[in-house]
């Protein structure tokens, strides 16, 4: 074989062809004729010597590769199941986060309505203090009133009478009769205040 090594390794298949298919052998009498084992193996491991080294390569790549792929492919399948325990404890994780956040949010909520409840109290509480000081200091400033008026109409009734006797008085003095010296008489009267 003089050829490139794929010219050769299609010679080789082309002689295998003849010896199976074209030139099978027959049973004449005793002796049978048929494929030579011998000779089949031998075209087998021509073509298998014939093969170029990068055809050699590639297969035994192949094989690598299938290897590698089936690694991978397990590889992957732990790495999801991996991911997807990981996945499942972080989601878990984050809804227990998220209970708490909300239980937290749910007891000061309450205490906020507590405190508004207190809030409420103590306004209204405030507003009935305020209410009752407004109604005390009208009342005392109205028995203030009053007893400024009762102690203004005694002072008038008291400065009528002190006018009266004034009045009295000063008639009386007009009224009266000189005395030898210039000195009047004034009658034995008493005013009363």
């Amino acid at each position: 074989m003089s050829g490139t090594p794929m010219e050769d390794v299609f010679a080789l298949l082309e002689e295998l062809q003849l010896l199976a298919i074209e030139d099978p052998r027959t049973l004449i009498g005793r002796f049978s004729y048929g494929l030579d084992k011998q000779e089949i193996g031998l075209v087998l491991t021509k073509i298998k010597n014939s093969l170029p080294s990068e055809l050699k390569n590639a297969s035994f790549n192949i094989k690598e590769s299938e290897k590698i792929k089936e690694q991978s492919s397990v590889d992957a399948e732990i790495a999801l199941q991996k991911a997807q325990e990981e996945g499942k404890r972080l989601l878990q994780q984050a809804e227990e986060h998220a209970l708490s956040i909300i239980a937290t949010a749910k007891e000061q909520q309450e205490h906020l309505i507590a405190q508004s409840e207190v809030l409420k109290l103590s306004k209204a509480q405030a507003e009935e203090i305020r209410n009752s000081a407004e109604r005390e200091a009208a009342q005392t400033r109205r028995g203030a009133d009053q007893y400024a008026l009762d102690v203004l109409s005694k002072l008038e009734a008291t400065i009528d009478k002190v006018s009266g006797h004034v009045k009295a008085s000063r008639s009386e003095l007009t009224t009266q009769e000189v005395g030898p010296v210039g000195v009047g008489v004034i009658r034995n009267e008493r005013i009363r205040v």
